[in-house]
């Protein structure tokens, strides 16, 4: 069976769907090389399902990043056909990079690794590592030159590697409550932004050799992810996740950097290091909010996305057709 046909200027939700269709199908040609036992596959497939991107646009959304190599090739007017294998290793690396990260905070009870031990999620995320490396050497097959490639390939390992490095500073910034608002936008620009500053960098290869606008599309990329990062802090408190978590997000480090007196004292006790202290979720988000820290998290986040839309505007003031592009900021 073939992989499935795209209709052009179509409505966007099919425009996504349709290409999700085409990455996940270049994904089950890697997954066909995988060996035997069969059950080995059913976990690197878990793994995928679970990284799997959501429909429709409209939303910053931080597993929409695979699309990215096909929308920057496409606006800057190459053929997003050549940009699927890149598109297919970002899924794989996000894959991957999720299911490290659960190893590592072992906060999740639905994870690979709570699921059936840390040996076994290693294992599926180096899996999941070495075919995203594999997907990259089928953009030979999509007639990418040899030079071309060596550049995307050098450009993943830079942007992951810093993925790396902000992931490590994230890990070793104990306590906590030591993290300043400096060291927050550091470990985000680092972790968060690099896969979508990484994603539009390569599609950007992809399509032309004006390094004006490979530069441009990566530095959207950078506000994109930044942005991203910002909602979903927002999105954290909203919904109580984080709050329950302990997670340290801007909203907090925002608010413990004015607050004083009992506030502090409530929050330093919600989000501090664990004990039998157990946070009411609801009080912590209506104290966030009246401190004004959830309205500056959401005037940093739309800063951001200002960034990133001057940029585009400046992409298509070359050329570039970034109206895909723009509905990520909508």
């Amino acid at each position: 069976m073939g992989p499935p046909t795209v209709t052009e200027n179509c409505h966007p939700y099919f425009w996504v769907k349709r290409r999700f269709e085409l990455i996940r199908h270049q994904i089950e040609t890697l997954l066909a090389s995988l060996s035997d036992p069969v059950d080995f596959k059913d976990f690197v497939r878990e793994a995928l399902i679970k990284n799997r991107s959501p429909v429709p646009t409209g939303t910053i959304h931080d597993r929409q990043w695979a699309l990215l190599p096909l929308m920057v090739c496409e606006s800057i007017g190459g053929h997003y056909e050549q940009a699927l294998p890149a598109s297919a290793a970002i899924h794989l690396f996000m894959a991957s990079a999720e299911v490290f990260d659960d190893i590592e905070d072992a906060d999740s009870s639905d994870s690979l690794s709570a699921r059936y031990g840390s040996a076994v999620a290693t294992n599926v995320a180096t899996t999941l590592l070495i075919l995203a490396e594999k997907a990259i050497t089928q953009l030979k097959g999509k007639g990418v030159t040899d030079h071309t490639i060596v550049r995307i390939t050098d450009a993943i390992n830079s942007f992951y590697t810093k993925a790396c490095a902000g992931q490590h500073l994230d890990l070793t910034l104990t306590p906590v409550m030591a993290m300043s608002e400096n060291t927050y936008f550091r470990v985000a620009c680092m972790k968060s932004a690099s896969t979508p500053e990484c994603a539009c960098h390569i599609g950007a290869l992809l399509a032309t050799e004006n390094q004006i606008l490979v530069d441009k599309f990566t530095l959207f990329g950078r506000n994109l992810g930044m942005a991203s990062q910002i909602a979903n802090d927002i999105q954290g408190i909203i919904s109580e996740i984080d709050i329950i978590k302990r997670k340290i997000t801007l909203p907090v480090i925002y608010s413990l950097a004015l607050t004083d007196s009992e506030d502090r004292h409530q929050l330093e006790l919600a989000f501090g290091k664990p004990s039998e202290f157990v946070p009411e979720p609801r009080r912590i988000m209506n104290l966030l909010f009246s401190s004004g820290a959830m309205y500056y998290a959401m005037v940093r986040m739309e800063l951001y996305k200002t960034l990133a839309l001057d940029i585009l505007s400046e992409a298509e003031d070359k050329g570039a057709n970034v109206g895909q592009l723009k509905l990520f900021l909508e």
